[in-house]
Parts: structure tokens; C-alpha cells; sequence
């Protein structure tokens, strides 16, 4: 996404994480400014004058310049992961397919495992502000794993790790008022579901094959059409 300096300047006071400047960078820009003032000489200083005003020129500017680095770094630190925020352009479905590799590469996959779903339903009391349905799929050939929060969009959200035989099938479930039939996507080998029933959207990632990941998607539906 392109954002002009403005746009940029905009999103940065109204999003950005602010800080008060250290001390040490407060006491250094005043030392700056002191040396910049004895850096000053008259014209007709003596030679020694000029030299010592010449060699405190020398150290000042090589000290804006390292102060100016250092300021540069922070200020990439802070723009660039808003900047990777804003990236909206980005597809949902990449987004929550990194999301699952990452966990399977790296972890945590769970952060509560268990495969009782009146273990892992609770777990989310307290850090989400909403309730996510999470179903028993084990008589259909889904065991439920565990569960684990996710941030996506900056959004926590809850994620549930099912298994089939020797896949991981993640759910990613927030609130939503929408309704739709599920709907496949692929993105770089992986299949994705998403569907939503007017209380919860749900978008289901694995590296199973299509019909596996549609009977998934059925006996969910069919278990919270029950409730």
C-alpha cells in the first residue's frame, strides 16, 4: 500500500506507540547545543582559538551524526511494524496461513491442550472479550487439540487446533453478523474455509485436501446448528 510523507505523518500521531525521550538523549542534544555555542569564535580570534573551535566543530558534527543514527534506527523500529500493519492489501487468508505455519514451525500450536472441550472453552475466559464456540468433532475423525489466542489485524482472537490423522486443521473464530456458505481459498498449497452463521465468522486452514476440509467445515456447522 503507498502512503505519502502526510499519510504517514497522520497515521504515526494517531496509531504510534509513543515514548518520552531518554535522559541521555535530552542531556546529549543539550551538549550539542552547548558546543555549537563555544564553537563560535571572533574574527580575530588567535590561530590556537580557531584550531580548538575547529576541532570541537569536528566532534559535534560527528556527534549529530551518531545521534542522528541512532535516532533513525528508532524511528524505523516504530514505523515500520505500523506500517506492516496498515498493509491491508494483503489477503486475510495469507495472513491466517503464515499464522499457521508459524505456530506449527515454531510454536505455540496450543497454549491450553486438551481435547475436553469444557477444558478449553474456559481458557479463553478473560483474555478475549467474547465467548468462541469450540465443539467436540472427535466422533466425526477431528479431535479437538487446544486452543491458542492469535492477533491478526490487530485483533486478539481465539484459535483451535483440530487434528485429522496427521494434519492440523486451524480455526481462527471472531465475532461477526454476517452470514455465508463456506467459500475455499488456496494460498501456497494450503486450502482455506471461511464461512460465518450471523454470531461468529470462522476461517479454517490446513494442508488437507479439499473434501477433507469440507467435511470438517460440515461437522462444524452441524454441531453448532445444534446448539
Amino acid at each position: 500500500m503507498s502512503i505519502d510523507d502526510q499519510d504517514l505523518s497522520s497515521l504515526i500521531r494517531r496509531h504510534a506507540t509513543r515514548h518520552p525521550a531518554p535522559d541521555a538523549l535530552r542531556a546529549g542534544i543539550r551538549t550539542q547545543i552547548a558546543l555549537a555555542d563555544a564553537g563560535r569564535t571572533e574574527p580575530n580570534a588567535p590561530v590556537g582559538s580557531k584550531r580548538r573551535a575547529w576541532l570541537v566543530l569536528r566532534w559535534r558534527t560527528a556527534t549529530v551524526s551518531f545521534v542522528s543514527f541512532v535516532m533513525g534506527l528508532a524511528c524505523a523500529a516504530l514505523v515500520l511494524p505500523l506500517a506492516q500493519r496498515l498493509d491491508l492489501n494483503a489477503p486475510l487468508d495469507a495472513e491466517l496461513v503464515a499464522d499457521h505455519v508459524r505456530a506449527l514451525q515454531v510454536g505455540p500450536l496450543t497454549e491450553v491442550a486438551s481435547t475436553d472441550r469444557h477444558t478449553v472453552k474456559p481458557w479463553f475466559q478473560g483474555r478475549l472479550d467474547y465467548a468462541p464456540p469450540v465443539f467436540d468433532l472427535a466422533a466425526q475423525g477431528f479431535p479437538l487439540m487446544g486452543g491458542r489466542v492469535e492477533h491478526v489485524r490487530g485483533n486478539t482472537v481465539a484459535a483451535l487446533a483440530y487434528a485429522r490423522n496427521r494434519h492440523t486443521i486451524d480455526v481462527f473464530v471472531w465475532p461477526s453478523t454476517a452470514q455465508s456458505a463456506p467459500v475455499r481459498s488456496v494460498h501456497k498449497g494450503f486450502n482455506v474455509l471461511h464461512w460465518a452463521d450471523g454470531s461468529m465468522q470462522y476461517w479454517a486452514v490446513s494442508d488437507l485436501e479439499r473434501a477433507e476440509m469440507e467435511r470438517f467445515a460440515q461437522a462444524w456447522r452441524q454441531q453448532a446448528a445444534a446448539q
